[in-house]
């Protein structure tokens, strides 16, 4: 669908803005602000993982009505966002007081003031589905151009989750490696183990205590250096 070239504009610098966040957390409340500065005809904003279970979890909300809009869906197993999720990679709703796909969900979603929603599916690497969740309380129709905008920002906010999910799996894996080499380089001091039974004493008492490798490594390393602090 054509986008008008302010409105990419907006979006370009809404990517910019995604790219400059530090971590998952910041950047996913970027994308729900950034999504209600290029269509401020949708109020609240959410962002949600749907599992294949169809459960949906937020991520990031503008407002507590977008968590209202987002829990009801899930309670009810319908609505655009789902289907965004599941089946059509966008999913609109036009008028809500006069849908007749989604019942128990439009039905109550009225009580909340909902009057028109639109579900965008995000492209990213991260596990489960990711939704961009749109809704109006102010707006029964949707602009087709506001269509095209958030197609267009959808694409650019799931490459960035994408990424930063990424630099944060990596960081993850870095340190754990790092942990677990210190503590075997603890438990070869301690024991004057070789490298490969000290790896192999690690392994054991994480199986034997059925927890993980690096929280039993962790646990190794604060104790020896609280024991080196005094």
């Amino acid at each position: 669908m054509p986008v008008e070239s302010d409105a990419l504009g907006t979006v370009t610098d809404a990517a910019t803005a995604f790219q400059s966040q530090p971590d998952l957390a910041t950047t996913l409340a970027e994308v729900v602000a950034q999504a209600q500065r290029c269509l401020p005809e949708f109020e609240h904003v959410s962002v949600s993982r749907h599992g294949s279970d169809r459960r949906i979890q937020t991520l990031a909300a503008t407002t507590e009505t977008a968590l209202a809009f987002d829990a009801l869906q899930e309670e009810t197993n319908q609505g655009p966002c789902l289907d965004a999720a599941t089946e059509d990679d966008v999913v609109t709703m036009h008028d809500a007081k006069h849908e007749q796909r989604w019942p128990r969900y439009v039905g109550r979603a009225l009580d909340l003031g909902l009057r028109s929603q639109l579900g965008v599916r995000l492209r990213s690497e991260t596990k489960g589905v990711l939704g961009l969740n749109l809704y109006s309380t102010s707006h029964d129709d949707i602009d087709p151009g506001s269509i095209g905008v958030a197609e267009h920002f959808a694409v650019h906010a799931g490459i960035a989750i994408g990424h930063v999910r990424e630099e944060e799996q990596l960081r993850t894996a870095i340190g754990t490696r790092t942990v677990i080499g210190t503590a075997v380089g603890i438990l070869m001091e301690r024991f004057g183990l070789p490298r490969d039974q000290a790896f192999a004493y690690l392994v054991r008492q994480s199986s034997s205590a059925n927890r993980k490798l690096r929280v039993v490594a962790r646990e190794i390393v604060d104790e020896a250096d609280h024991k080196a602090g005094g």
